[in-house]
Order: C-alpha cells, then structure tokens, then sequence
C-alpha cells in the first residue's frame, strides 16, 4: 500500500482512494513510495535507494484517460465530469473522478488563475504579448494595447499543464491526450526522469528518479521547454533549467541575406510516447527558406554539452544553403556572426522584458519576470564561457 503523509485527512482520503483505483484497474506503486500533500502541493517521495530502471509508478493504458471535448467542464473553480464521460467504462469513470476530485481539493483552478501569465498578466496587454511572442511589440517597450485581453478558457489552460501526447498502440497513426493519474504528481526537475512508454500491455511508467539532494522528492522533466516556456505554460520559474531558447528577432548579414529567428521548437514524437522526450542533447532546428535571401528558423537552443555547442550546431544547420562554395574560414566568420547576433538580441529581450515589468509593476509583479530575466541571463553566460 502506498505510503502517505499529508496535512489534510481530506486529501488523504481521496489520494487513498485514487491510488487503490489504480492499483486495482493494474497500474502499480513501488514499495516505499510515499505521496506527500502540503497546503494542496502534491508531491512523490521515495525515502530509501532505489536502482534507478526501478518503475516507481505505473499505469496501464486503459487508466490513461483520452481527454476530449466535453469529458470534463467546470463549475465554479471545480472540475467535474461533463457529458462525454458517459461513453467511458466505469472504471474509467472511477479515476477520473478520483483525479478530479484531488485537482479540486488542492484547489487547483483557483491557483492556476492566480499564478498563470496568461490570467495575472492580461492586465498588462503589451507585457503578455511579450512574453508569448518574445519579441517587443512594435512601437516600443511602452506600447500598450487599449483594450485588455480576454483570459484563458481557465479548464483548457489547467489541462494543457497536465496532458500527455500518446500514441495508440492499435493505430500507429492516432494520437491522444491522455490525463495521466497517480504520474501527475511528480515535481519538475531537468534532470528528472522520463515519461516511459512501454508495450505489451502498453503502460505509461516513471522510473526512478533523479532527486535533488538532501531531499528525498522524486521528480519528472515535464518537457523540453526553457525556463521561459514552463512560467508561460506552469506558472513558476524553472531554476533547473540547462538551456534557453532564443528570443524573436532578425538578422541580417550583408551580402547574402536575412535570417528570420523564431523561439518555437519543432515537435517530435516517438511510438507509445510523449513529445516531451526529444530535445535533450542536440535538438535539430526547425528551418524554412522563405527566398533565396531569406531564412526562417525555429528551434535553435542555447546549450553546450560536453563541449560542443547546440546553438552553433543550429545555426549552420539553417544558413548551410548559404555556405555552400564558401571557403571553410569565410564560413565559420559568418556562423560566428549570426550566434553574436543571436546572443546579443537574446539578451537584449530579457534586459527589455525587464523594463516593461517595471512599467507595469502597479498592475503585476515584477519580481517573476525578474527571477525568470535573471536565470537566462545566467544561462547565456555560461553558454559564452563555454560551461
């Protein structure tokens, strides 16, 4: 049975219950782990050493419940089952209910709305627009909008922080997005472990994960975002983070052409798997030529590991059809252009992301926006010190 420590006998009760369901529809809870609760934060604990291929939780396919439309709606600040539940087994009713009703005890709507950019930040139209294009509107850092932005639908906005991209095992080209139970729990880490698919029975399984010293929290790698991408999408700072995307921006280089630099990242998604995998090391960039003398790429990532650098690696990649019959110096003179340029306007987003907090620190506060500047400016020294 699993272990449990939780300041609330309300949510002990229904973390009991949700992890009974599970055990009893063939998912499982590795001995020794314990589900911790604190003021509605859930957490995963294993206290003792684990091998680290040791399963920790597991769920099999048919508890990983495909979220539709109309599956779950809200009332209130609560998540309930909503019409299309009904075409789901009992059991599956049964977790979804159970997960439902931890999200509701924890109050977990009502906190995304007070934490999420995309609620707290519409009062500040032109910083929102910032954040989620990267790019300064046109007009300057003062620039705002007259009217303010509609917030997120507050449901599709908590389940985009939840849903996992899964792959069905009798039709290799359909995909779902599955709530994951009980796996929901762990925290964040950069190094955490991985969402593991695994066939035959087709289960979704987190195996032992790395935690962080002297606790004994287990934790997950929810995706392959910066720190950037988890306050938008999470709603915190993400201190863990090893890289950072670049900012929006263009640059030229004369005599040969623009190259159009986006912060979006290309989507790979592997058999029985979450999107959320790839990226890790040398992630490819995504590239598109717009005109012989123009270039559009995403997905380039400011990292270096073990020495080699992911965002030179990009960079040629997406002005390779540029390089071709150049010499091999005037080649890497132009490489060594674009990834100044990339840095310093990289950089310089974040000193103006900076500003225009300050301009609407009446309205939101600063102090986010500033922990969030601060780590990617961190992350760029290192890339340029060669960490």
């Amino acid at each position: 049975m699993v272990g449990l420590e939780c300041d609330d006998p309300v949510m002990e009760q229904a973390l009991r219950a949700h992890a009974e369901i599970l055990a009893a529809q063939g998912g499982s809870v590795a001995p020794g782990v314990v589900i911790r609760s604190e003021r509605g934060e859930i957490s995963i604990a294993h206290p003792g050493s684990l091998p680290h291929d040791t399963p920790l939780i597991t769920v099999p396919d048919a508890s990983l419940i495909r979220i539709v439309p109309d599956i779950l709606r809200l009332e209130g600040d609560d998540i309930v089952l909503g019409p299309a539940a009904s075409g789901r087994t009992v059991g599956q009713r049964h977790i979804l209910e159970a997960q439902c009703n931890v999200f509701n005890i924890g109050r977990k709507i009502a906190k995304l709305r007070n934490r999420l950019p995309g609620f707290t930040h519409r009062v500040a139209p032109a910083l929102l627009a910032t954040l989620r294009e990267r790019r300064i509107p046109a007009g300057g850092a003062a620039a705002d909008k007259s009217c303010i932005p509609a917030p997120p639908d507050p449901l599709e906005a908590f389940l985009a922080t939840r849903l996992l991209n899964w792959r069905e095992s009798e039709r290799p080209d359909a995909r779902s997005s599955v709530l994951m139970s009980l796996i929901d729990y762990f925290d964040h880490h950069a190094d955490g472990a991985r969402y593991d698919a695994l066939p035959e029975p087709a289960r979704l399984s987190v195996q032992a994960a790395r935690r962080a010293e002297p606790s004994d929290i287990c934790h997950v790698n929810y995706n392959a975002g910066d720190a950037h991408a988890m306050f938008l999408n999470h709603g915190f700072v993400d201190e863990s983070a090893t890289h950072a995307r670049t900012a929006q921006f263009d640059i030229e280089i004369e005599g040969i052409g623009a190259l159009q630099v986006k912060p979006g990242r290309q989507r790979e998604t592997l058999p029985h798997s979450s999107d959320r995998e790839g990226e890790r090391q040398f992630p490819t960039p995504s590239v598109r030529s717009l005109a012989p003398d123009l270039i559009e790429v995403s997905n380039l990532v400011i990292k270096r590991t073990d020495g080699r650098s992911a965002l030179r690696r990009g960079i040629a990649i997406a002005v390779l059809p540029w390089l071709k019959g150049f010499e091999q110096l005037r080649a890497n003179r132009i490489v060594d252009r674009v990834e100044a340029q990339v840095l310093e306007k990289t950089r310089a987003y974040y000193s103006d992301l900076r500003h225009l907090a300050e301009q609407h620190s009446g309205k939101i506060d600063p102090g986010p926006i500033h922990r969030l500047a601060n780590l990617q400016d961190a992350i760029l020294l290192r890339y340029v010190d060669g960490a």
